[in-house]
């Protein structure tokens, strides 16, 4: 019997991840020591349909009428990557933590098709390992059902993702008990497609973020006020520019983002 040669870990690995990588094309070009990759990822006929059909009933409903909820979350001693100094300033910024381990604060947000409504924020100490169902139900009943109400539109339909913190019967109960009627429906997205669907998620989070940091490095005595803050300084402009950007205006074509249209053919 001939035994062949015992593959390394990296080899093992390396098998693993061309297995994984099936309807992925990746392309590498260099310049002048300059690499780009272009990586196309196979997105199926079937998930485009189910982004274009959520897309459809959003569009019927207006974006006045939505409300996207979602998590996010900073932890103590971030800051930028990259800055700007002036010659002769110390070219360093003087952070109090910068591991992984450094304190997390998760931020629980939400905002209409014009607007955003008040988010909540939970230090470590005020959470275990993360957002739990019951703290997303606490935010519903001390905030963001009378925020919800005083936006004085009806009806208003809730998306969120897939989480497994988000059930849409417990959030609509939890939206009528605490006095929001105008709450008349809770929809999630399909799996893998919050990218593409939610504002939230693809770009207001990222500008979020981006404001977050402009200030410095985030303290222990000023990272709440600083997360708050900033989410509050987005504007409607901001806001209905990423609604725009998921294809949630009205008249919009519902697949203009699909990765493979000519192999797709939606609507043919």
């Amino acid at each position: 019997m001939v035994r062949g040669k015992k593959r390394t870990a990296d080899e093992c690995e390396h098998n693993n991840t061309k297995k994984k990588a099936e309807g992925c094309v990746v392309s590498v070009l260099r310049a002048d020591n300059v690499a780009w990759f272009a990586c196309a990822f196979s997105v199926s006929a079937d998930m485009c349909e189910q982004i274009g059909q959520v897309r459809r009933k959003l569009q019927r409903i207006g974006i006045h009428h939505i409300l996207f909820l979602d998590e996010t979350h900073k932890r103590q001693g971030d800051v930028d990557t990259f800055t700007i100094v002036l010659p002769g300033e110390p070219s360093f910024i003087e952070a109090s933590a910068t591991s992984s381990y450094a304190p997390r604060y998760d931020m629980i947000a939400c905002c209409s098709g014009r607007t955003v409504l008040p988010p909540i924020i939970y230090s470590s100490k005020d959470r275990d390992k993360g957002i739990t169902q019951e703290m997303l139900l606490d935010y519903v009943r001390n905030l963001l059902a009378q925020a919800a109400g005083a936006l004085d539109t009806y009806p208003l339909t809730l998306v969120c993702d897939r989480a497994a913190i988000h059930n849409e019967a417990k959030l609509l109960q939890e939206f009528h008990d605490w006095g929001c009627q105008e709450m008349a429906e809770v929809i999630r997205i399909p799996p893998a497609s919050a990218k593409r669907l939610s504002p939230l998620d693809n770009s207001l989070f990222n500008l979020w973020r981006q404001r977050v940091l402009a200030g410095g490095p985030l303290t222990e005595h000023n990272i709440k006020t600083r997360m708050s803050d900033a989410w509050n300084s987005l504007t409607s402009s901001d806001i209905k520019a990423q609604y725009k950007h998921c294809g949630l205006m009205r008249h919009q074509d519902v697949y203009f983002d699909c990765p493979n249209p000519a192999t797709h053919r939606h609507g043919k």
